[in-house]
């Protein structure tokens, strides 16, 4: 499944927060499919079918490009420690590939290749293991230390797997595709504990919410126009909203009480995930937002999409909240 083929409209209200936009770049022609921030927060990364680009932050100065051997890229992570970058795409319909990077040095050191078709999801287990999505329905589990075949494969989607997600127990991943299930998966034996299939078209994105008061939440965004939220360790689907738009990627701002989504129109919307209702909406880029990341500490966020767009968006909450105009 592409995403750069999906459509929505625009709308939604503006409360309680406010946001500023700056420092546009456009980093190439073809669409911005993922950004990361380094872990020093001082620059960002940027990917897309031009190849890896790195942007000082905050004013988004091109820096350097990356020469990656996959000619389709759709993802890309920093491992914990800050020392490897893996970026994943690949051959459509032929391979997936997921290239492993020294970082800040940016010399590559790895090379996985043993899906069939394009990598569209990776996240890092730990410093050495990181887990990759194909659209050939597969999930696998690598280790730098080998450098072999998969550790582990997990399989069950019966199409595309768009996004994998990692719970802090370390001993659970969740995941969702294109068959519009969210799935739940034992680390330890690849095995499926559970399949949640509320959502009625793609899941895009999922993204853990980095405050756990009781069992870990995890939100998905799906072409439904909905944002879901769910506790997987007991299967409970929690609570949704409905957006105007249709999000393509979400992530979590702050303490884990919003969310922010980037969506087909180009906008980017701000969810309260207690209240599940869109408190903001701003205007990011022009055409179609498919990438965001927040930064590790300033408050703002990261926007890539169509036409090679990037862009710095400023949230800030103000110290008093205005006053309710709700009848």
């Amino acid at each position: 499944m592409n995403r750069f083929k999906q459509r929505g409209r625009h709308g939604g209200a503006c409360l309680l927060l406010w946001a500023c936009l700056a420092n546009v770049a456009s980093a190439t022609e073809p669409p911005i499919s993922a950004v990361a921030f380094a872990p020093d927060g001082k620059s960002v990364i940027a990917v897309s079918q031009s190849g890896l680009h790195v942007f000082g932050w905050p004013e988004l100065d091109r820096q350097r490009t990356i020469k990656i051997s996959a000619l389709n890229l759709h993802c890309a992570a920093f491992s914990p420690d800050g020392k490897h970058l893996a970026v994943g795409g690949g051959n459509p319909s032929e391979d997936g590939i997921v290239e492993v990077f020294s970082w800040p040095a940016g010399e590559p050191l790895t090379k996985f290749d043993d899906h069939d078709d394009s990598v569209r999801s990776v996240a890092w287990l730990d410093d050495t293991r990181l887990l990759t999505a194909s659209i050939d329905r597969e999930i696998k589990l690598w280790d730098l230390e080998t450098k072999a075949k998969p550790v582990l494969t997990f399989k069950g989607h019966s199409r595309s797997v768009d996004a994998v997600c990692l719970l802090k127990d370390g001993k659970t991943l969740v995941s969702a595709g294109v068959d519009q299930s969210v799935r739940v998966w034992d680390l330890e034996s690849a095995k499926l504990i559970r399949s949640l299939n509320q959502h009625t078209k793609p899941v895009h994105a999922l993204a853990l919410r980095p405050a756990e008061v009781e069992l870990p939440m995890v939100a998905s965004a799906s072409g439904d126009r909905t944002i879901r939220l769910w506790q997987p360790t007991i299967g409970r689907m929690v609570r949704y909203v409905r957006l105007d738009a249709e999000p393509l990627n979400i992530a979590w701002l702050g303490d884990g009480s919003r969310i922010v989504a980037c969506c087909v129109d180009g906008r980017v919307r701000i969810v309260d995930a207690d209240e599940v209702k869109v408190v903001q909406t701003l205007t990011a880029i022009e055409g179609w937002a498919y990438a965001l990341a927040v930064h590790p500490s300033d408050g703002s966020i990261m926007v890539g999409g169509s036409d090679g767009q990037v862009r710095r968006v400023v949230v800030r909450v103000p110290k008093e909240n205005p006053p309710s105009t709700a009848s």
